[in-house]
């Protein structure tokens, strides 16, 4: 089994990168991949450590890169890069970018919107948390549950189905009162993905079926493979159905694109989640990535 797509302390997962070098020994994963978001600094931590210590298994260098798509966002992923290529492109592209300022903005503007919707909120200079490694929509979304009066001012989904619902349909479609325009602040896929390329990595795409806000996902798939340099998709992912699954499977035979998958797994930041086995049920076969990883 594997799991190549993994976030630590070094983004927004809960686990630092020695646990999951544990974890991923105890369940004998032949191969892993910490793919943290817009950072590839887990690997310089990996430079400095006796990783045989903890893993005996292989370590392919990831990368997760939040891209804009359409007045949306989309996530890419790139595996088996240079990576002081990528580390040197990580800290050109986000050097005037600061994340913690980013967040900021985002939760100001998402309270804003809580206001002229007459939501109960706290305070927002009482709300503590840390936009280093926090994403403000999540914060956001948290509040606005912790008010169960605010249940009748919100759709149904909104309120039922959690903060992924928030975050990959309402504040990513321009049409909503909650569109956050992100193009200033993330490279377009174009731009992420050409960075990956030149850094000698491999294009993927993850979770394609979470995003909510595509009107067909089928097509938009067809979309993205066919204008840009994609080389494989994310077959296997801890929300997927097993009719995801085999339809993506199907799509990579059929287009001849490398397969891979992960858990996404975020430690306590998304207890559902599992490393490796994703909420409960989720195997990735190792064999998938035979014909794009050799090592």
């Amino acid at each position: 089994m594997i799991d190549l797509h993994i976030h630590t302390t070094h983004s927004d997962g809960t686990k630092t990168v020695t646990e999951i070098l544990k974890q991923a020994e105890a369940l004998k994963l032949d191969y892993i991949s910490i793919t943290d978001h817009d950072k590839c600094s887990a690997y310089d931590e990996l430079k400095n450590i006796d990783i045989s210590n903890y893993y005996s298994g292989k370590i392919i260098k990831g990368i997760e890169i939040k891209a804009f798509y359409k007045e949306s966002t989309i996530d890419i992923l790139g595996y088996n890069y240079d990576y002081d290529k990528m580390k040197n492109w990580v800290y050109e592209y986000y050097k005037n970018k600061d994340r913690k300022i980013i967040e900021k903005k985002y939760f100001n503007k998402l309270y804003d919107v809580c206001e002229k919707l007459n939501l109960v909120m706290t305070p927002r200079n009482e709300i503590i948390w840390n936009p280093e490694i926090e994403w403000a929509s999540t914060i956001i979304y948290s509040e606005i549950k912790s008010h169960p009066e605010n249940r009748a001012k919100l759709p149904e989904d909104l309120w039922n189905e959690g903060p992924r619902t928030f975050s990959k349909k309402y504040y990513c479609k321009k049409d909503t009162i909650w569109y956050l325009d992100k193009s200033e602040d993330y490279p377009s896929v174009k731009e992420a993905v050409t960075a990956i390329k030149k850094c000698g990595g491999l294009v993927f795409l993850p979770h394609i079926f979470i995003y909510k806000w595509m009107k067909n996902i089928e097509n938009e798939l067809d979309e993205l493979v066919k204008n840009y340099e994609i080389d494989g998709l994310e077959c296997y992912h801890s929300d997927f159905t097993e009719e995801n699954i085999k339809y993506l499977n199907e799509y990579c035979d059929k287009n001849k694109l490398f397969k891979s998958g992960g858990s996404d797994y975020h430690g306590a930041n998304k207890p559902d989640i599992s490393l490796a086995i994703g909420k409960g049920n989720l195997q990735i076969p190792t064999d998938i990535i035979r014909s794009w990883y050799k090592k």
